[in-house]
C-alpha cells in the first residue's frame, strides 16, 4: 500500500513540473497567458516563511520553486539570477517591515506578486544597466498579469501566512 501512494505522488509530482514546463513554453508563445513569476515568487516567500516559523529545512517544494522561477525568468528575457538577488534583497530588508506592518494578510499576498514582478523587473534592468544592453519595457501586460496572479495566489495561497 505505501510503496503504491508513494509511486501515485511521484507521478503526480512529475505530471504536475511537466504542466508547468509546457505552460511556461505557452505562456512565452501567447503574450495572453500570465507567465506565473509573481504567484510563484510569493510562493517562496511563503516557504521560506513557513521554514522560519517550523525550523525545518528547505523540502523539495523549495527547489520546484526555485527551478521553475529560473526556468520562466529565463524564458520570458528576464536576466539571469535576477529573481535570487531580488528575493535576497525583499527577504532580508523588506519582508519583516511588510508583514508586520500589513496587518491583512490577503492585502500582503497581492503585494508578493506586486513586487515579485516589479523587483525582478527592477533588478533586470539593473543588470542591464551593468552589462550595457537594452532596457525591458514595462507595459500594461505587466499588470494585467499582476492582477491575474493576484487573484491566483489569493485562491491557492490564502490562509498559508499569518502572524502579527
Amino acid at each position: 500500500m505505501y510503496a503504491k501512494s508513494k509511486d501515485i505522488y511521484f507521478l503526480r509530482t512529475a505530471v504536475f513540473i511537466i504542466f508547468i514546463i509546457l505552460y511556461q513554453i505557452l505562456s512565452s508563445v501567447f503574450q495572453g497567458l500570465a507567465p506565473l513569476i509573481g504567484l510563484f515568487f510569493s510562493y517562496c516567500v511563503i516557504l521560506r516563511y513557513e521554514k522560519e516559523k517550523s525550523h525545518q529545512d528547505y523540502n523539495h517544494k523549495w527547489y520546484y520553486v526555485i527551478f521553475f522561477l529560473f526556468f520562466a525568468e529565463q524564458i520570458h528575457g528576464f536576466e539571469l539570477f535576477s529573481v535570487a538577488i531580488f528575493f535576497g534583497f525583499f527577504w532580508n530588508f523588506c519582508f519583516g517591515y511588510l508583514f508586520s506592518w500589513i496587518k491583512i494578510k490577503n492585502l500582503f499576498l497581492i503585494l508578493l506578486v506586486f513586487f515579485g514582478y516589479l523587483g525582478i523587473f527592477l533588478v533586470s534592468n539593473l543588470l542591464c544597466y551593468i552589462k550595457n544592453e537594452d532596457f525591458l519595457e514595462f507595459s500594461y501586460e505587466y499588470l494585467i498579469y499582476i492582477v491575474i496572479e493576484s487573484f491566483l495566489a489569493f485562491i491557492f495561497l490564502r490562509g498559508r501566512i499569518y502572524g502579527p
